[in-house]
């Protein structure tokens, strides 16, 4: 039998419409987990450039995808996580949140690439890791858990902490 190239399988859920509205919660990775957003350092995490361009995309998601609002996000230094509120216009013409992740991820490599030409710590071969894990918010009870869990991340204050 010929050595056929692995499929993954897909954590999604296989009939529901990612862009409809409600709340995901998101969380993707760097390629081999390289720590490129920064530090954690007595609880408190110290974004780096790249940690600092991440920021400055996820905050933007408003601004380039209408109908999408922000809720808790954390960034740690080799993922981060991040509530996603999908259809909040009331609109029809909602992006998914693989297009909303997608455009982060895409606009945070051109941007830390560009960083990197101007001496930044260059990233190993890739900087992201293929896909990104996402969970359907259901009800407000898993939404305070996941918030739980994402405030319980080491702090980051983007008004005064950076490397």
């Amino acid at each position: 039998m010929p050595d056929l190239p692995r499929r993954r399988n897909s954590l999604r859920y296989p009939d529901y419409d990612y862009a409809q509205p409600g709340g995901v919660f998101v969380t993707f990775c760097t390629h081999n987990r390289q720590h490129l957003f920064g530090s954690i350092q007595n609880d408190e995490m110290f974004l780096s450039a790249a940690g600092l361009i991440l920021a400055r995309r996820w905050m933007q998601i408003p601004d380039r995808f209408n109908g999408v609002m922000l809720d808790d996000f954390a960034i740690m230094p080799d993922h981060m996580h991040g509530i996603l509120w999908i259809g909040t216009q009331g609109h029809g013409d909602n992006p998914s949140s693989s297009e909303v992740v997608r455009w982060v991820k895409v606009s945070v490599q051109r941007d830390y690439s560009d960083a990197v030409k101007r001496g930044a710590q260059p990233y190993e071969e890739k900087m992201w890791q293929r896909s990104y894990y996402d969970r359907i918010i259901r009800n407000d009870r898993e939404l305070e858990s996941i918030r739980g869990y994402i405030q319980g991340n080491p702090y980051f204050d983007g008004k005064k902490k950076a490397e």
